[in-house]
Parts: C-alpha cells; sequence; structure tokens
C-alpha cells in the first residue's frame, strides 16, 4: 500500500515579495474606482445602460460596487435586512424586482 502525499503549508506571504519598478517609459496613470463610484450621475447612467443593454450581471456588480461601502446605512434607509442586500448583490443572489428598487432608490435618490 503507498503512502498518500500531503502537501505541507507553504510559508508563502504577499509581505515576502520583492517590490519591482516599473520601467521610465511606463506611463501609467492611478485609476481610483472609488472615486468614480462616488458619481451619483456615472452611476445611473450606467445602471440605466446595463438595464438597456439587459445586462443583469452588470448592473448587479455596479450596484455592488457603488453599495460597498455603506451596505448597512442603506439597508436601514430602506428597512430591508442587511443580510438581504447581501444575498440579493451576490454572485448567486436572485434578486426580486422590488428589491433592486428599495436598493437603488434608497442608494441613488435619497442622497
Amino acid at each position: 500500500m503507498y503512502k498518500k502525499k500531503i502537501s505541507k503549508e507553504q510559508g508563502y506571504c504577499f509581505e515576502d515579495m520583492p517590490i519591482l519598478g516599473l520601467k521610465n517609459e511606463a506611463k501609467i496613470i492611478p485609476h481610483h474606482p472609488e472615486r468614480s463610484l462616488r458619481n451619483l450621475d456615472k452611476v445611473g447612467v450606467a445602471l440605466l445602460e446595463s438595464l438597456m443593454a439587459n445586462d443583469t450581471e452588470a448592473f448587479i456588480e455596479i450596484l455592488d460596487g457603488y453599495l460597498q461601502v455603506n451596505k448597512s446605512r442603506v439597508a436601514r434607509d430602506a428597512k430591508i435586512a442587511r443580510s438581504t442586500v447581501q444575498q440579493a448583490l451576490s454572485r448567486h443572489g436572485n434578486p426580486t424586482l422590488k428589491t433592486l428598487a428599495k436598493i437603488v432608490h434608497e442608494s441613488l435618490i435619497s442622497e
């Protein structure tokens, strides 16, 4: 009978990775998505375009990105349990239109 190989936990950590520099000619512009998500006009337009394109995954992803920081406040304002908001916006969630309407109304319109 052969012994089953069991891998040992490796002591790998991202903190131990070397920091690599970029070439001088590389033109990198820093991108801060939270700045775009703070702009309610951009978020509203993106949500509307995703609905017109019938792309529900994009709609939920945009809404989830916007609500990432303040799900508790929106859930409280919409009078929905925070777990319901979390589940509705999860990858396997299947929210009703009524739930999405409450979340969007309280997050975008009430601000």
